[in-house]
């Protein structure tokens, strides 16, 4: 009903919490129905709060289709919480796959076996079909609910008493567990005859979206790539100085920065994955005609690097819990700036950042 549904006016968190109570207590309270069954609480919109993670986009103008109309994308929405109750997932993990409401349809496809065909092939490329939320080799115990308070009566719902001692709310401290993700990314870029030679990187078992964001006025608006395996991307520049940032999945970011005539502009950093110990390491290439001294540093320590004219270094970096934020920057050309932000997967659980 109305007054279950978190909406204001009719209802309050309270009574939601009341409601899902009673759903969790039916379920977890009989051990044959609790075995095989999977609960999910999704939130249908998220009420205009803004969201800073950009949804994906489906790439370029297209003739009307199910992902675009009168020529233009039609993309997912904003984020909205979405929680899995079942024996698989217990434990409190975090699952940054990106899924939509349709991911939902496919989990029921891969269930019975009956095929949804409102699903566009596109959707089907970008969202996962949350099976990547559970841990099939391992079922947990049954849970204990906590029962929620009272629901707090109309009058004192929408005059309620302010605290006598106000504070800020603080967030949860330290992390979450995560389950693995599909995708190993990376992105790498490099001037090159007056244009900027992007590379997209997934190397991982699923399509992953970049967004690709021109603060120098490189293109028109920002632009929307799916990629599995390699993706060249030639941005031509419109000045001398070029800044593009590139997000993609799992809090992955990316800054590339500098001057198309600054003696860094022939520097390439690329990153490679060690899988098999959790770790990276970075390929710097200097194809300019001076060596040069790079700097790569995160919020702990800092290394430096000589890197001859036409020569390569490696270096290996270290990483928290799969994690990593680095910066690289170049003597003596204060405009070249390289950040690179991700997380290695390895098939294995892991941290939330």
């Amino acid at each position: 009903s109305a007054k279950d549904s978190e909406h204001p006016g009719a209802s309050t968190p309270v009574g939601s919490a009341n409601l899902i109570y009673r759903v969790l207590d039916a379920l977890a309270s009989d051990r044959e129905t609790w075995s095989k069954t999977v609960l999910l609480i999704n939130f249908d919109e998220n009420d205009g709060y803004f969201d800073h993670v950009p949804p994906p986009m489906p790439p370029g103008n297209a003739a009307n289709d199910a992902d675009h109309f009168n020529g233009q994308p039609l993309g997912f929405g904003p984020r909205v919480p979405m929680t899995v109750v079942s024996p698989w997932s217990i434990g409190g993990n975090v699952d940054s796959t990106v899924y939509d409401h349709t991911s939902v349809l496919r989990f029921l496809e891969r269930w019975t076996g009956v095929g949804e065909p409102n699903i566009s092939k596109w959707r089907r490329t970008v969202a996962g079909d949350l099976t990547g939320a559970f841990d099939f080799s391992r079922a947990g115990r049954q849970p204990r609910v906590n029962r929620p308070g009272p629901v707090p009566a109309p009058i004192s719902r929408w005059r309620p008493s302010a605290p006598a001692e106000q504070s800020l709310p603080v967030a949860e401290p330290g992390n979450r567990p995560s389950r693995p993700l599909p995708y190993q990314v990376s992105v790498s870029g490099v001037v090159k005859s007056g244009s900027l030679a992007l590379s997209l990187v997934n190397s991982g078992s699923s399509s992953a979206h970049f967004a690709l964001y021109p603060y120098k006025g490189e293109f028109a608006e920002p632009a929307h790539r799916d990629v599995r395996g390699e993706a060249p991307e030639v941005v031509k520049l419109a000045g001398d100085e070029y800044r593009v940032v590139v997000q993609g999945p799992n809090r992955s970011w990316w800054e590339l920065r500098g001057n198309r005539r600054g003696a860094a502009a022939g520097v390439d950093v690329r990153t490679r994955f060690l899988t098999w110990r959790s770790g990276v390491e970075f390929k710097l290439s200097n194809s300019g005609t001076s060596a040069l001294t790079l700097r790569l540093s995160s919020s702990r320590f800092t290394r430096v690097v000589r890197v001859g004219a036409g020569r390569s270094v490696t270096v290996d970096w270290p990483v928290s819990g799969g994690w990593y934020d680095v910066r690289v920057t170049a003597d003596g050309d204060p405009s070249f700036l390289r950040t690179l932000t991700a997380r290695v997967e390895n098939g294995r659980s892991g941290v939330s950042c």
